[in-house]
């Protein structure tokens, strides 16, 4: 019996179910594709490294084509006009010139002044000089603030009463605090700058010739009262970044334990803002929100009108009246971790892959050149990306 026989045999309503079963199959065979890419990328996030580098075989073979099609030879006649900076010394660099220095003599010792042949004396016919940095530990001191106070004589004799006069105290950071502006300014530095938390710096008070013992919460009393003097500098650059024409955002989760009306485990956000890299005056701004609602940017860019460069997330693109500005490197991530979940590393997510390496390659190179006379380097970036990044971006667009 021939299948069409057995075909016509079946039911109406079991053939249609059949054929809708058929119609199916290249959908659910999409969807199980889909689903085994995602699970080698979960695998891949589980275990393997997490660098989204390109590895070095990947232009190990076709390096001399892709570089041909980014810089073309026309760029040899350029680079050639341009004099090439001097290349750069190698070994240990000079020590600054404008640190202190201190002679440290070394002498020979008189009975090793006298020569082994003849056994004349030895005289001096100059000298070897070399430099080491040496740190000394920062100086910790005591400082008595003295105040002269001062009465009348004549007052004091033939008056009934007499008044003192003291000589004022200067204004403080902490005025009650037994700590200097530069103590506060260590401390700051040394948490928010350098990354040393409270209790190691503790640590450092007790240890040596210092034994200095201030609580950890002397110390984290200083540097809340300090944030409140900061409050007009950090107002100041909040006006310098929003006068810029281009300012990166981000946000990023961090944790806050026993803060009023949330639990440990509630998700609280810094957002940070910065100006352009190269711009005149840099700024870094951060900010503390519980949330991460739209209104927090928006609120503390008000009154920005250039260009914000974002990751994309939605809160971001509710901005009005800014130009939106999307990150490269976002968009690269999921390129790669499109060629990760694949089982042969090629295809369209290799393509694209390629493509934003020649980008970062031109921007590198054009980094390393001295602008030509007359341009800035901002000029000259502007120049390479409308005459050998666009290309590229419009092949990578398409």
């Amino acid at each position: 019996m021939h299948l069409t026989d057995i075909l016509a045999a079946i039911p109406p309503e079991l053939r249609d179910y059949i054929r809708e079963l058929e119609g199916r199959a290249p959908a659910l065979q999409q969807r199980v594709a889909f689903l085994e890419d995602q699970f080698r990328l979960a695998q891949l996030k589980r275990f393997a490294p997490s660098s989204e580098k390109s590895g070095a075989q990947s232009c190990l073979f076709n390096e001399a084509e892709q570089d041909a099609a980014a810089f073309p030879e026309d760029e040899e006649d350029e680079e050639a006009s341009t004099p090439k900076p001097a290349p750069k010394k190698r070994g240990r660099r000079a020590l600054p010139a404008h640190l202190p220095r201190q002679r440290v003599e070394h002498n020979l010792p008189e009975a090793q002044k006298v020569c082994a042949c003849c056994q004349g004396a030895l005289h001096r016919m100059g000298e070897e000089t070399s430099e080491q940095l040496d740190i000394i530990p920062a100086k910790v001191q005591v400082l008595q603030h003295v105040r002269f106070k001062y009465a009348c004589r004549h007052c004091d004799r033939h008056g009934e009463s007499s008044r003192i006069v003291t000589s004022p105290m200067p204004a403080q950071p902490l005025p009650g605090s037994n700590a200097s502006a530069g103590t506060v300014a260590t401390v700051l530095t040394a948490k928010y700058a350098d990354g040393i938390p409270l209790y190691r710096q503790h640590d450092w008070l007790l240890r040596g010739d210092v034994d200095v013992d201030v609580a950890r919460g002397t110390l984290a009393q200083w540097c809340i009262k300090a944030s409140v003097l900061l409050k007009p500098l950090y107002a100041a650059l909040q006006r310098e970044l929003l006068e810029n024409p281009f300012i990166h955002g981000d946000e990023s989760t961090v944790q806050v334990l026993k803060e009023a009306d949330r639990k440990a485990q509630n998700k609280s956000y810094m957002w940070v803002y910065r100006t352009a890299e190269g711009s005149a005056r840099p700024v870094v701004l951060f900010e503390y929100q519980p949330g991460r609602g739209h209104e927090h940017p928006e609120r503390f860019l008000k009154g920005c009108e250039g260009a914000v460069m974002t990751d994309g997330y939605s809160a971001w693109r509710m901005l009005a009246g800014v130009k939106h500005l999307g990150c490269l490197a976002h968009a690269r991530r999921h390129f790669d971790e499109a060629l990760k979940a694949e089982k042969t590393p090629s295809g369209r997510a290799k393509e694209a892959l390629d493509m934003i390496g020649q980008l970062y390659r031109i921007e590198a190179k054009v980094r390393k050149k001295a602008p030509p006379e007359g341009r800035t380097l901002i000029d000259e970036i502007y120049r390479w990306r409308q005459e050998k990044s666009r290309p590229i971006l419009d092949a990578l667009h398409t």
